[in-house]
């Protein structure tokens, strides 16, 4: 078992009991350098990250026996990253996203609910009128939330 794989095993063992997941992992090819991404239904806490590091920092110490250092991260994906799980799309109710489907369409709208294994969105198609999307999930190439800097009217 390489080390991307070991650390991927402890970190899904201790995320289980949670309502965190792991929805990446970044690597060079030589797996030295690995970058873990977590999220979660209210996002992801700096000290679960310590935690999680920490524990595997104790493993690695034990089981890793390989003279090659390794350099590990875990964190949060970020708001610029794609959302991968459809777990992540929860938190996101309310926000405007753009969707890119396997067949090459695209659409930004608000993200208005999710059922089951697909998500709705609110599209405007014109000035003052907007229509109901609703895109299964194994559809979806890419989804990103919009990030707007505006501030809501009182």
């Amino acid at each position: 078992m390489g080390v991307k794989e070991l650390i991927t095993g402890i970190i899904e063992e201790e995320l289980k009991e949670t309502d965190s997941f792991l929805v990446g992992v970044d690597s060079n090819q030589a797996e030295t350098s690995i970058r873990f991404f977590i999220d979660g239904i209210d996002g992801v806490s700096i000290q679960l990250c310590s935690q999680l590091s920490r524990k595997v920092s104790r493993i690695l110490d034990e089981e890793y026996t390989d003279d090659q250092p390794i350099r590990y991260e875990i964190s949060s994906p970020g708001a610029e990253q794609p959302l991968v799980d459809l777990r992540q799309f929860y938190k996101h109710i309310g926000r405007e996203l753009e969707v890119e489907l396997t067949t090459g369409e695209i659409y930004t709208g608000e993200l208005i609910q999710i059922l089951d294994d697909t998500i709705k969105l609110s599209v405007l198609i014109s000035k003052h009128k907007s229509e109901e999307k609703t895109i299964v999930f194994n559809k979806i190439n890419k989804s990103t939330v919009k990030l707007s800097f505006k501030r809501k009217k009182k």
